[in-house]
């Protein structure tokens, strides 16, 4: 007889079908092994399994004290943090649902979100945070409390208001007298409960709160795992807001799936010192994110010694060597190979370092990524991964592997997901990570559907071996007064390439040619100048405004002769979430700096030019 369990125990043995379950099982099987890593008085410190399901069972009880009942909603305001995830693993665990807050939103925002989704309680930061809603003329009607993470509760009679240290006391008394309950409510928790209310970021209007499912969850966790080799022994650095879907899932969920430990970052300025301290294996990371570490190597390399700059510059010219090569002489390969292995010894392998010396794998999601921007990484052994989803589909629809990395496309479809290309080039899905609807909106739930499959909104090709490519945004296509059809990212996403460039936004629907708005590297400006000490001069400056013209003419090199840009814009200041020109994913949004630029726009076109658009877009 094997040792295998007893037909009794084996039945009596739930099957896993959420993320709770996952938890409480790596909980009870890797108990000894560490399940996240922060910084306790400047040094990382890692949190094994068994104390990551204590303080979550200990932030059970102290909800449950707080009357908190399966079903309702609770936000989180707050920079991604411990405490964070804490948070979010109580909630589900105790069958309530997640709402996620921006923390960079304003505070009309902010009691927006908290009121729309009907949230009972609210997790802040810090007070900066707490009064974002409790400075407002009015309190969200359903709101009955708040949880202060960091610093003492101020005094108010408008809300209970209770520390996090406080919280865990009381769950110290909670818990035992109440340990069969709280196991029973995470054991309740089914794959079709509501596990939480995400709002899009509001690039082209007021949020919709997406609601995800525990299965939505679960189901595309399992599918990146059978794509992606994630495993115990990897070490994942987390710096993007926990707010948005993409880290959330791929980052906190998926890591709690494989086993794999999480380090979170002090913020977003110190992940280069991070990196190097915590030594990660993966890193999820944005478009902007790459862009900026790529333009910093470029624009340091520029200030080496002469010697050392020819030296970096012939090592990651090799890159683009790499299609050249002849592929049938065995002479060139070998020397080719030799020169990669002296370029890696003198060159790679001490940049790498400054990543920390062990990444194997870097994702990319929530945005076109640059292909300049991904050959420069590939050049230096830096595999990055290109992704694609949205909040609507619980994050990715598709993606690449290290193995499988098709440059200029996001991957194939993960497993079980369904993809084709509507008659108008709009890619549309099915599958089990697709949202449920939208939260108190059954109008804008019904236009997301068409015959069962959900309209991404985004233009796609699908090639002969299922690789997606990305396009554009359906309603951001320009169509100019010629009737020609330009897809804006693709022309910004060349600007990115560019050290000088921060941002770019292209305009011109409507019209008879195309113009754009460009916004600065400062540090970057400030190096081609050098003796430019005021930084409001940087965007009038004769010989930056000289370097922009030759980029713009570069680019326009490459494009079709209705792409072209005919004039741009140079703003004094870089877009920004603060400014609420970016998303808190550092997308732009496109409605916004075009209503706010407007003037500034027009005035790139003749009077005449300017009357016949408006009369086309009445029209």
């Amino acid at each position: 007889m094997t040792a295998s369990a007893k037909p009794e125990e084996a039945k009596s043995a739930p099957a896993e079908t959420t993320m709770v379950d996952v938890f409480w099982r790596r909980v009870e099987k890797s108990a000894a092994k560490p399940a996240i890593m922060y910084k306790i008085d400047g040094v990382y410190q890692p949190v094994i399994w068994r104390e990551h399901g204590r303080v979550v069972e200990l932030t059970m009880g102290g909800l449950a004290k707080l009357g908190v009942k399966k079903g309702e909603h609770l936000s989180i305001l707050s920079q991604p943090c411990p405490k964070w995830t804490w948070s979010d693993l109580a909630i589900l665990s105790l069958g309530a649902v997640t709402v996620p807050v921006y923390p960079t939103l304003t505070p009309a925002e902010v009691e927006y979100l908290v009121k729309h989704s009907d949230s009972v309680g609210i997790f802040c930061e810090n007070e900066t945070q707490l009064n974002k809603i409790l400075e407002r003329p009015t309190l969200p009607e359903k709101l009955r409390f708040a949880v202060l993470f960091n610093g003492a509760p101020p005094v108010t009679d408008r809300l209970k208001v209770i520390s996090w240290d406080d919280l865990l006391k009381d769950g110290e008394v909670y818990v035992p007298l109440h340990q069969e309950q709280l196991t029973a409510d995470r054991r309740a928790v089914r794959a079709s409960d509501l596990a939480s209310i995400v709002y899009t970021s509001g690039t082209t209007g007021v949020p919709k709160g997406v609601m995800i499912t525990h299965g939505n969850i679960y189901k595309v966790c399992e599918a990146v795992i059978e794509r992606q080799p994630v495993k115990e022994h990897d070490l994942s650095l987390s710096f993007l807001p926990l707010s948005h879907v993409y880290e959330r899932i791929g980052g906190q969920f998926l890591a709690i799936f494989a086993g794999m430990p999480t380090a979170f970052a002090e913020s977003i300025e110190t992940v280069p010192k991070n990196m190097v301290e915590v030594r990660p294996t993966i890193v999820n990371g944005v478009p902007r994110f790459y862009e900026k570490a790529y333009q910093r190597i470029i624009t340091e390399v520029k200030h080496l010694p002469k010697a050392q700059q020819i030296l970096i510059k012939w090592a990651l010219s090799l890159g683009k060597r790499a299609p050249l090569q002849p592929k049938d002489s065995v002479l060139s390969k070998q020397l080719y190979r030799a020169e990669l292995r002296a370029a890696d010894r003198l060159v790679y392998m001490k940049i790498r370092r400054r990543f920390g010396g062990r990444l194997r794998m870097l994702v990319s999601g929530a945005a076109p990524l640059p292909s300049d921007v991904q050959r420069f990484f590939e050049t230096l052994g830096l595999t990055i991964v290109e992704g694609y989803g949205l909040t609507e589909t619980c994050a990715p629809i598709a993606c690449n592997t290290p193995e499988d990395n098709r440059l200029g496309t996001v991957g194939r479809a993960l497993k079980g997901i369904e993809v084709k290309i509507a008659e108008d080039g709009e890619l549309l899905v099915k599958g089990p990570s697709v949202f449920s609807g939208y939260y108190k909106n059954d109008e804008a739930t019904r236009e997301a559907f068409e015959d069962g499959w959900f309209k991404t909104g985004d233009i796609a090709e699908i090639d002969a071996d299922g690789f997606i490519k990305i396009k554009d945004r359906k309603k951001d296509i320009i169509i100019t007064a010629g009737g020609k059809h330009i897809a804006p990212q693709y022309i910004e996403n060349l600007f990115k390439g560019e050290p000088m460039i921060s941002h770019c936004l292209v305009y011109g629907d409507r019209r008879k040619y195309i113009v754009c708005l460009l916004t600065l590297n400062k540090d970057v400006a400030r190096a081609f100048a050098e003796e430019l000490k005021n930084v409001e001069e940087l965007n009038t400056h004769p010989l930056i405004k000289a370097e922009v013209e030759r980029i713009v003419e570069s680019i326009n090199g490459g494009l079709a002769s209705f792409e072209k840009i005919k004039r741009f814009a140079l703003l004094e200041s870089d877009f920004s979430i603060e400014s609420d020109e970016l998303t808190p994913t550092f997308k732009v949004k496109r409605k916004f700096v075009t209503d706010k630029y407007r003037s500034l726009l027009d005035g790139l076109y003749d009077a005449e030019d300017v009357e016949i658009g408006k009369e086309l877009k009445k029209s």
